[in-house]
């Protein structure tokens, strides 16, 4: 098994295929052994196989050249079952594939499984009482974060290249930040969610995990398209594209620790802001603790619990003693709820737009961690704020990038950068900036 090229990142795969030094289906078939030895450990994927190569000339002119990726399993692909990490969905064949898999498809990528989750894509730890618990690479025992904890694992281990997953309050760029690589949430409504299990209707993103930043600008130019049969999706082609060279100031949350983040995580991340000032930008510190944090976070949860029980309310009413208990809680909340509690819920939520638009006005971009927290143990308590500083890009539409902080801890932390509606590349091509600066190479984890 050949370590040190599954180690590499999409783009130098691409281009060994495209030198003729290794085939597609050499690469897939390091990477199935590779799943084969620890996904018993780890237990990123639910369900794999090998897939059918057709001649490789076939791929000798598409962008990816065959490179296998990995799906979090509330993302339709044909051929798979979709679960969305619920046991109500085991027989769910999907009957076509989702729009971003199309897409993917046609540009040469094969699909090697489909990854763990938490279940219904509602909670950040991946704890999985139907398909067990996914755990992180760089620690057995402790949270990859979720829901897509599946998808940064099976990245992160060097069992693919690249994954999708879906962040509706942070489900991406948590796990990306614990498991230490790259994720990206798009603009509401660049890239189609049509195709997968809806947790929030006005909060779901499908994104690409990743060892570098330049395999997320990859996906990206791929996944980001308009599709009409998405009722979100939005034509950005027409957008005017920010410049970072007229406007170069990041804003930076002040007193992160009364906003619950941790001491090292803030030692940290006060570390990493010296090299986007060597990228040429000023830091403008701003207040963050007037934004209601806690009240943005239950109006969340109130809408995803509102719109999975729409979701999935065949099951519930026909075999609700399918769902977890936990679960069983979070969708009967909203039975003691009135519909103006979800008005309500929309009009907190509109605040983080209005919010995010005032601070634009000072800055091009927010700079700030993606994570209040290291990684922690399944058996310790699950933070209720783990989510709240990604959280907001959700609630306000904006584009988001997880970029792994440079630390001497065992366990990785993220810091994230998100900009304004439309400004996906310009956040993707600083994420690849910092990564040439800073000549950051994600090492996979000893995994005993």
């Amino acid at each position: 098994m050949d370590i040190a090229l599954l180690s590499q990142d999409v783009s130098t795969h691409i281009a060994l295929i495209k030198d003729k030094q290794i085939s597609a289906r050499e690469l897939a078939a390091e990477q199935h052994a590779l799943i084969e030895r620890l996904n018993p450990k780890i237990n990123a994927f639910i369900r794999y196989q090998m897939p059918e190569f057709p001649q490789p000339t076939s791929f000798e002119k598409s962008l990816f050249q065959g490179v296998c990726i990995g799906v979090k399993d509330n993302i339709d692909v044909q051929g798979f079952v979709t679960t969305a990490g619920m046991a109500t969905r085991i027989d769910r064949h999907a009957k076509q594939d989702a729009f971003v898999i199309n897409r993917l498809r046609q540009t040469g990528v094969q699909v090697m499984g489909k990854l763990n989750m938490h279940e219904g894509a509602l909670g950040a730890t991946n704890k999985n009482e139907h398909f067990g618990n996914c755990h992180n690479p760089h620690k057995h025992g402790f949270t990859p974060g979720g829901s897509s904890g599946g998808s940064a694992a099976a990245v992160a281990s060097g069992m693919v290249g690249l994954s999708l997953g879906t962040d509706t309050m942070g489900s991406l760029r948590i796990p990306a930040a614990y498991c230490g690589i790259f994720g990206f949430k798009p603009s509401r409504g660049a890239v189609s969610n049509y195709g997968s299990v809806t947790c929030s209707r006005v909060m779901d993103n499908i994104g690409p995990i990743a060892r570098s930043a330049r395999d997320l600008v990859l996906a990206a130019s791929v996944m980001q398209a308009f599709d009409e049969n998405c009722a979100s999706s939005i034509d950005f082609s027409a957008f005017n594209r920010l410049s970072y060279n007229d406007n170069k100031v990041l804003l930076v949350p002040e007193n992160l620790e009364q906003l619950g983040v941790a001491a090292d995580i803030a030692a940290d991340f006060a570390a990493n802001i010296p090299v986007f000032r060597d990228l040429g930008f000023s830091i403008q510190y701003f207040d963050f603790s007037n934004y209601e944090f806690a009240a943005a976070r239950r109006a969340g949860l109130l809408l995803c619990e509102a719109d999975m029980r729409v979701e999935h309310q065949d099951h519930w009413q026909n075999n609700p003693l399918q769902f977890s208990n936990y679960m069983r809680g979070m969708l009967s909340y909203i039975e003691r709820k009135s519909p103006m509690d979800i008005m309500q819920s929309e009009r907190i939520l509109d605040k983080a737009k209005i919010f995010a638009r005032q601070l634009f006005k000072q800055g091009c971009a927010i700079l700030m961690p993606t994570v209040l927290q290291r990684a922690f143990s399944f058996d310790d308590p699950v933070p209720a704020n783990q989510a709240d500083l990604t959280s907001f890009a959700n609630q306000a539409g904006l584009p988001a990038v997880s970029l792994p902080m440079l630390s001497d801890s065992p366990l990785p932390a993220g810091m994230q950068i998100m900009g304004p509606l439309g400004s996906d590349s310009q956040l993707l091509h600083l994420a690849e900036r910092w990564q040439e600066h800073t000549s950051f190479r994600y090492t996979l984890p000893a995994i005993e």
